[in-house]
């Protein structure tokens, strides 16, 4: 390749590399990119190698002027030194061809992992260390700068046994879906060689060590249930797929049953939901509830209700304390009647001690009084709440279903309509959701997003819809009251109630313990 004139611009250690070396490996045969061999990678990108480094090139970044070609490197040096993921050797410099000014850099040639994983048939200890690498510098990578590295095992590689990126691109942080998306690759590539439920197993539960590791100061979030509930949605031909596929979702969902005694809390929370979602086929009426907010007295004014109309299947979206002084009794009094309940934004701080981003003083106030009046069980069954139901046409959610974290965002008159949208995408009718304490159910009419407030409404009038049953504990939408909902799955019949009860019993109990006064005014005005 004809070179006019090159000029280093950094390299991710202090060490400079030869401009001789640049020189000799661009006589080299450039290198043809494909889905074998060393070499994987994209048409923008030109590459040669030889026995001791790789040149890339990006001809697609032509720049006329000397000064930005050398500004626009020298932001990628600045952003690879502070990554800590590139081989120390990395140097990025500029050259002259054809007019134009070339950025490219050079690498000290290392051992491509994937071709590693092509040629096994069988994980040994060595190989099981290695996946486990790749996804903690993955993880770590992601936490450190929120954003994440190509997850294919073609952009790693390996100096003796330490592990490096090799890719130039960055992405932007997706909430774990490409690192999923890859998962499911592996399962159903190599399932029938290497990847057996077996080392399927002993690889989930590093995964989900390094979940924990890393994530585990993240604010509302629950990376390993995240994953898993991403994994649980993808699609694996039955057979050793499948259960592959299963062992994994397993481990990152119960912890490592092998060598935990203590997780049948978490497998049963599961499995009651599974049961339950079979009900969304029927047409026994449920009663739906959601941010019951720890406050007795208007749950059991709904329960009473419930039990009167001689309905059993009572499903709880998620935030059962917070804001209220009877966390324990209502925790209790929705266990001893069987509802299956979802974890909200309030449990997860509760139950994790990991308050989340968008909590309000207040909120924030309640969460750590409501974790000092918590016995440790209390807590970790909020905290091994599942995340959402799926039971298609059916979908249940705390937040909103566009939320990858599942319990953050809100439905509003704004956000109704992208998540209508998702839905359609997804191929879901019904939505049920909590978090916004407003009780109704948008739909699209003309192409806007409306909301029905009426006490009967027939959901299989319209194509999708998001139903909020309202808050039992704290009413926002201008009523007092508490606020519940009756579906009847299988005709999609829907009944919005609020039903009044003395809010000066649970307000003396928030006096004595001192709540915030706006908590206590909320419940007054429903505002």
């Amino acid at each position: 390749m004809d070179i006019e004139t090159l000029r280093i611009v950094g390299g991710v250690a202090e060490s400079l590399v030869a401009i001789a070396d640049i020189q000799q490996v661009l006589q080299q045969e450039q290198q043809q990119l494909g889905r074998d061999g060393d070499f994987i990678g994209k048409s923008t990108t030109t590459l040669y190698a030889n026995d001791a480094h790789v040149v890339k090139l990006h001809p697609v970044q032509r720049f006329a002027d000397e000064q930005i070609a050398f500004a626009w490197v020298g932001h990628h040096v600045k952003k690879e030194c502070e990554a800590k993921v590139y081989h120390p050797s990395r140097n990025w410099f500029i050259m002259m061809h054809e007019g134009h000014w070339i950025p490219g850099n050079i690498t000290q040639r290392l051992q491509p992992v994937h071709n590693i994983f092509e040629m096994l048939d069988v994980m040994l200890p060595e190989h099981l260390k290695l996946l486990s690498d790749i996804t903690a510098m993955y993880l770590d990578y992601a936490v450190r700068v929120e954003k994440r590295l190509d997850e294919g095992l073609s952009n790693f590689g390996l100096d003796g046994d330490k592990l490096y990126y090799l890719d130039d691109d960055i992405f932007e942080w997706d909430h774990f879906h490409a690192f999923s998306a890859l998962l499911a690759g592996w399962l159903r590539r190599y399932s029938l060689k290497w990847f057996d439920t077996v080392s399927v197993n002993q690889f989930a539960v590093c995964l989900n060590n390094h979940l924990h590791h890393y994530f585990q100061d993240v604010p509302g979030l629950d990376a390993s249930q995240v994953m898993a509930e991403q994994l649980h949605g993808m699609f694996f031909p039955d057979g050793p797929v499948q259960d592959a596929a299963t062992a994994l979702v397993s481990v990152l969902r119960y912890g490592d049953t092998s060598t935990v005694g203590n997780i049948g809390g978490t497998q049963q929370n599961f499995k009651d939901l599974d049961e339950f979602s079979k009900c969304f086929h029927e047409d026994e009426p449920i009663a739906i509830l959601a941010d019951v907010h720890a406050n007795l007295p208007a749950l059991e004014v709904v329960l009473t209700e419930v039990r009167h109309r001689g309905i059993e299947r009572i499903f709880v979206l998620g935030d059962l304390v917070g804001y209220g002084p009877h966390p324990k009794a209502c925790i209790d009094l929705l266990r001893n009647v069987g509802a299956i309940s979802l974890r909200g934004n309030h449990d997860h701080a509760v139950g994790s001690g990991n308050m989340v981003r968008s909590m309000t003083s207040s909120s924030s106030w309640t969460a750590e009084w409501s974790i000092q009046c918590l016995a440790k069980e209390d807590r970790k069954y909020l905290r091994r709440l599942p995340l959402r139901m799926i039971s298609r046409p059916w979908l249940a959610v705390h937040g909103a279903p566009v939320d990858k974290t599942f319990f953050n965002a809100y439905v509003y008159n704004r956000t109704a309509k992208a998540n209508i949208a998702w839905l359609q995408e997804h191929g879901f009718r019904f939505a049920l959701h909590g978090h916004s304490h407003l009780q109704g159910v948008y739909v699209l009419q003309a192409d806007e997003a409306i909301c029905l407030k009426d006490s009967h409404i027939d959901l299989d009038a319209y194509q999708t819809s998001l139903i909020c049953p309202g808050s039992v504990g704290q009413p926002r939408g201008g009523e007092v009251g508490a606020a519940f909902a009756i579906l009847k799955p299988l005709s999609a019949q829907l009944e919005l109630l609020c039903l009044p009860y003395d809010v000066s019993e649970v307000i003396q109990d928030m006096v004595i313990e001192q709540f915030p006064e706006q908590l206590m005014r909320r419940l007054k005005t429903g505002v």
